[in-house]
């Protein structure tokens, strides 16, 4: 959960970001000195100042936090954010607003038709990489994926981003009910064959239809031309 705190020291940890988590020089020791000590550890050798997981946690809610994870990776929008949420996220460098003609705006414009872009400090607060992973490669974002397990069956998958840096990927489990979105490791997930348009198991009931099939297609015929005689 968010807590407030006051401009400057937010500043500063939102400029960790920039740095890969590392309070950058140049703050002043009275900010460094006021930050909770669970916010940030001090190296011993170099005397850097890191943030840590409550450090980052501290900057911004979950709700706000899950949507900029699930930004569009390739194209960087951000849907489904109301008027504060765009508002604070603006304000704290992680999205940015742009007009239709792609000119940034400010969220307090109302700008119709204007468009909320995850931005580089955005993406690495949520662990989005920067460019595109070897995995979009291998599964793209919006394609089907199988979920492989050792000792499970395969489920079928709808992939909805990129590896994320914890090595998760977003995805629709489509066997599950009404579609939850969940993350998986992506060393579980395999791309669909292109001959395999989904998932089916087929029952024991129509096992003997299908022999009977086999059994058909295997049978050759003898054509009589009409006006002979059958062979005895």
């Amino acid at each position: 959960m968010i807590t407030k705190m006051p401009m400057k020291q937010r500043r500063a940890l939102l400029a960790a970001i920039d740095t890969g988590g590392r309070l950058p020089t140049g703050i002043s020791s009275r900010v460094l000195d006021a930050l909770p000590e669970a916010w940030a550890r001090t190296e011993a050798r170099t005397g850097h100042r890191w943030l840590t997981d409550e450090g980052w946690a501290a900057l911004i809610p979950t709700d706000r936090f899950r949507n900029l994870t699930r930004a569009n990776p390739e194209t960087g929008t951000v849907t489904g954010l109301n008027y504060a949420e765009r508002r604070g996220l603006s304000r704290d460098g992680l999205i940015v607003i742009r007009d239709p003609a792609g000119t940034p705006v400010d969220p307090t414009d109302h700008v119709p038709h204007s468009t909320a872009y995850i931005t580089p400090r955005g993406r690495r607060l949520v662990g989005m990489p920067l460019t595109a992973p070897a995995f979009s490669t291998r599964i793209p974002p919006d394609s089907w994926a199988i979920w492989r397990r050792p000792g499970q069956p395969d489920r079928l998958v709808h992939v909805r981003g990129w590896q994320m840096s914890d090595g998760t990927v977003r995805v629709w489990d489509r066997e599950a009910r009404y579609y939850p979105e969940v993350e998986l490791p992506a060393a579980e997930l395999r791309p669909l064959p292109r001959r395999v348009r989904r998932l089916h198991t087929a029952s024991p009931a129509s096992r003997p239809v299908e022999a009977a099939r086999n059994r058909l297609a295997r049978t050759t015929r003898t054509v009589v031309p009409a006006g002979q005689p059958r062979q005895p």
